[in-house]
């Protein structure tokens, strides 16, 4: 703690304390700055004694925490006061005001910040206002997320946009580590320890940023980190990744992607329906298998021989590709119950329109889970005889199968499923076909309607963001030759936080631009992690 932290460290925490007491989700800014109590802060009241101007000390001084609580410019400070009745409220005089005005001229603002308020005051104003964000957003007021709310950019010159991006996903992303770091808890203890979790958590992105192991990426991290205590070295930061088991580290990871959900649904329309792709990637190990509990036999196009999964769902479309859960894979587990658990956690943020998947989930069990869940289905079909003499007997390039029969024995029980067969011409390979089974209204009776299968065949290539996102997932995947589940589960749960992050801060910048949201990032992955790895709050 520097010694200016120190020395105001007593009145910071009062004001805290008022703020507690006061704000609740719904307080506005005129309330928390009108009840603050300076009475106690010398810095403030020695301040007061210098004062000789004409707008009155006390509502400069609450003038300028609604600038720095609110994120305003100083032109926006004089918008802000213009109306009568808060500048009333801070306690200015309205017989002070010149006659064609309400409140400080822009130039009295700036000049009284600038040259009459002393350095000592505006540091303790700049440092109360950051603490007093956070209590506002431990507490869940839209003060705590005001680095989130879009602005109106629209007029930002091409030679300043890019200061503006650089500075507004600063911003951003340290809010959102704010939100989101606390849901990933080690579990270590609250007192004795010399780092805090967010310690660890700027290692692990660090790792990310520079693919290094845990080792050797500590001691870099350590030579740069501007942690007074330095950071935890990599035998420290894998012993307590260990101690989580595989599905508490998924249930954190599912946790911290909610958080981002909500503080998106403050500032972004996703209640309509989305659509929504199950997938499974693979992700190679080379390593001895009898001794890593997550090894599996790979797919045969893959390039290794074992592997390590993690099924997730995400949002699929032309503008987001977000991750809304995750599942790894520790042993066998029917698709259906994977399925029905994806389902379940993506349901809690969004609402679901179509689910995609591949000939990997072709299954009764699976079509009777999203049947019975309500969501509208499309699946690649794979290939069986029933199917094979479907494609032989089709009489146009389209061909639709209504109430294709699908049954198994379960238990005793037979469960029957009659999805729609759809066979349209493949898009990769000439005179190939492709199959799949769906419950959205689809026919061949004419050339038209025929027309219109094709192009709601066509929305599976939307499916293929999820395997896009898989991609740039991995970019953030730590390296590492471990053998230890949790390890491996951590560091793929983590590299999903920061990539649906990123996801978020650039869609954040593209509408803060009001521009038309391009598929290329404005934010690239790179500059985010460093933001992350540098400028994460210490808590």
């Amino acid at each position: 703690m520097s010694q200016k932290t120190s020395e105001f460290e007593p009145a910071i925490r009062r004001l805290e304390r008022q703020t507690a007491e006061l704000i609740h989700e719904d307080t506005d800014l005129l309330t928390v700055v009108r009840a603050f109590d300076f009475s106690e802060v010398a810095v403030y009241n020695a301040s007061e004694h210098e004062w000789n101007a004409r707008y009155d000390y006390e509502p400069m001084v609450r003038a300028f925490y609604c600038k720095e609580l609110a994120g305003l410019t100083t032109k926006e400070l004089h918008e802000y006061l213009a109306d009568a009745e808060r500048a009333r409220t801070l306690g200015f005089d309205p017989s002070q005001f010149d006659q064609d005005s309400t409140a400080p001229g822009r130039t009295t603002l700036g000049r009284a910040w600038r040259d009459r308020f002393p350095n000592q005051l505006k540091t303790f104003i700049q440092m109360s206002a950051e603490r007093i964000l956070g209590v506002a957003h431990e507490l869940g007021n839209p003060l705590g997320m005001r680095a989130l709310k879009p602005e109106d950019k629209s007029d930002v010159s091409s030679r300043s946009e890019q200061r503006y991006i650089d500075s507004k996903a600063k911003k951003v992303t340290q809010v959102l580590c704010e939100y989101i770091f606390p849901a990933m808890d080690l579990d270590r203890p609250d007192e004795g320890t010399r780092y805090d979790d967010t310690a660890f958590l700027e290692l692990q992105s660090y790792l990310g940023l520079t693919n290094t192991a845990a080792n050797q990426g500590s001691r870099l991290f350590n030579e740069e980190t501007t942690r007074e205590s330095g950071g935890p070295d990599g035998d420290t930061h894998l012993h307590y990744i260990k101690q989580l088991e595989a599905m508490e580290i998924a249930s954190m990871v599912n946790g911290a992607v909610a958080e981002m959900v909500d503080v998106a649904k403050r500032y972004y329309s996703i209640d309509r329906h989305v659509d929504v792709a199950i997938d499974i990637t693979y992700i190679a190990y080379y390593g001895d298998r009898d001794e890593f509990q997550m090894s599996m036999g790979a797919p045969s196009n893959k390039s290794y021989s074992w592997c390590y999964k993690m099924a997730t769902i995400s949002i699929v479309g032309d503008e987001v590709k977000f991750t809304l859960g995750m599942r790894p894979l520790l042993g066998y587990i029917p698709r259906c119950e994977l399925v029905k658990q994806l389902l379940e956690i993506a349901s809690e943020h969004v609402s679901i329109g179509t689910v995609y998947a591949d000939a990997a989930f072709d299954g009764i069990g699976v079509i009777h889970a999203v049947e019975d869940a309500g969501f509208s289905y499309l699946m690649r079909k794979s290939s069986d005889d029933r199917v094979d003499r479907f494609v032989h007997n089709m009489d146009h390039d389209v061909a639709v199968k209504q109430n294709h029969e699908m049954e198994k024995r379960v238990a005793g029980d037979t469960m029957t499923v009659t999805p729609t067969l759809v066979g349209v011409p493949s898009n990769r390979k000439e005179d190939a076909t492709v199959t799949f089974v769906t419950n959205l209204s689809v026919s061949d009776a004419t050339k038209k309607t025929r027309g219109r299968t094709r192009r709601v065949m066509r929305r599976y290539a939307r499916r293929w963001g999820i395997e896009n996102s898989y991609k740039s997932i991995k970019d953030f995947l730590t390296w590492t030759t471990s053998r230890n589940t949790a390890v491996r589960v951590f560091y793929f749960g983590f590299a999903v936080i920061l990539y649906d992050m990123w996801l978020l801060v650039d869609l954040l910048i593209q509408v803060n631009l009001d521009i038309e949201q391009r598929l290329k990032p404005r934010v690239p992955a790179r500059t985010f992690l460093n933001i992350v790895r540098k400028d994460v709050p210490v808590t």
